[in-house]
């Protein structure tokens, strides 16, 4: 609690410092002014919370506040059907309750961030320790994107349907796992993360064809979110895949490409950080293959190699320090001195990059 605590103001005073050295270009892109666009719409954010409210989560507010919008007549793209619904739906919910959405978006966000770290615990200590608990806690606090983990985002969210689906998983129990997954699936696409990993039970079942069958069976109801969302995009659209083409046809050709991993590597588009946490987590993974269990391996592969098979790199710090398996994996591999090592490194880089975010610095 000490460590989460701890993170999350050193969180908080980076985004203000980060605000408060804002050139006048910067402030005035980011000064919310009621109704000066479809982000910004109704009164502006608490003081306090103000820094933390930048790009998609504008996108998030609007979706709870508003719901998504209608097809424009010119069959213009909606760029909010990009984002899963049920982190604004949560937000939603809460803000009937506390009576203000920025409030209930960031409350959200810390009450499944502190979650996610106790179940990243329960993880690290299940085939380690009580010290590999610890360390996988910590280091989900102070990973270099853990600022989303705080703001209006659907990251804790991510990570704590994640999290507690590989704790399922180890415990057995394959139809809690489906259905964790299908939460994970709702919040963010990469939940088919948990679809892999019942897959992979599923193969590993062996002679137990009742069990492998009933491992596929809840990998399929993994995806029954991902339906539902389909389902209403062909409703409200008239695409069912509205949500993927979305991606690859306006929001930097996203989409999913053959040699997406190596265009990636060798783009040269974004800023050294994004390298510097790319290929520090290719190596621990490479370090975890038959030194931690199966499934965290793959979940962990599968999460670094997502994003990278659409050609970039860009959001590869967020979506990294959201890799449940990358980082048990970490605190599982590391021997001490590079483990504090890291978490030194670690810990500046989310300095650095929170007040980044803080300034409305879009980097690359």
């Amino acid at each position: 609690m000490l460590i989460f605590l701890t993170s999350r103001l050193v969180v908080l005073v980076a985004a203000h410092v980060g605000a408060a050295m804002m050139t006048p270009e910067r402030r005035s892109e980011w000064a919310w002014i009621p109704d000066k666009s479809d982000l910004f719409r109704g009164p502006p954010p608490p003081t306090l919370i103000a820094p933390f409210v930048r790009w998609d989560a504008n996108f998030y507010l609007t979706i709870a506040r508003f719901g998504y919008p209608e097809r424009p007549r010119d069959d213009g793209p909606v760029y909010a059907i990009a984002f899963f619904p049920l982190y604004p739906l949560a937000v939603r919910f809460l803000a009937a309750l506390v009576g203000n959405y920025f409030w209930a978006a960031v409350l959200v966000a810390n009450a499944f961030a502190l979650l996610a770290s106790f179940l990243i615990f329960q993880l690290g200590k299940t085939y380690g320790s009580i010290e590999d608990g610890l360390r996988a806690a910590l280091l989900l606090s102070i990973a270099p994107g853990s600022h989303f983990l705080s703001f209006p985002y659907p990251e804790s969210m991510f990570v704590a349907f994640i999290a507690a689906a590989l704790l399922a998983l180890r415990r057995d129990k394959l139809w809690v796992a489906a259905a964790l997954g299908a939460l994970a699936c709702a919040t963010r696409s990469a939940g088919v993360v948990v679809t892999l990993c019942l897959l992979y039970v599923a193969w590993q079942g062996g002679q137990s064809r009742a069990r492998s069958f009933s491992a596929i069976c809840a990998a399929a109801m993994t995806l029954s979110s991902l339906a539902l969302f389909a389902a209403f995009c062909s409703r409200k659209y008239g695409d069912p895949l509205a949500f993927v083409h979305i991606q690859s046809l306006y929001l930097n050709d996203r989409s999913i490409k053959l040699f997406g991993p190596i265009q990636a590597l060798f783009a040269f588009n974004v800023d050294p950080d994004y390298y510097l946490v790319t290929i520090a987590a290719i190596i621990i993974c490479i370090r975890m293959v038959g030194r931690t269990t199966v499934l965290d391996t793959v979940s962990a592969w599968f999460l670094i190699l997502l994003p990278m098979w659409t050609g970039t790199l860009k959001a590869m710090i967020r979506y990294q320090s959201a890799n449940v398996g990358l980082i048990l994996g970490t605190a599982r591999t590391s021997c001490r001195k590079a483990f504090l090592a890291l978490c030194i490194c670690s810990a500046a880089l989310l300095i650095l990059e929170t007040a980044l975010f803080g300034m409305g610095i879009g980097h690359y």
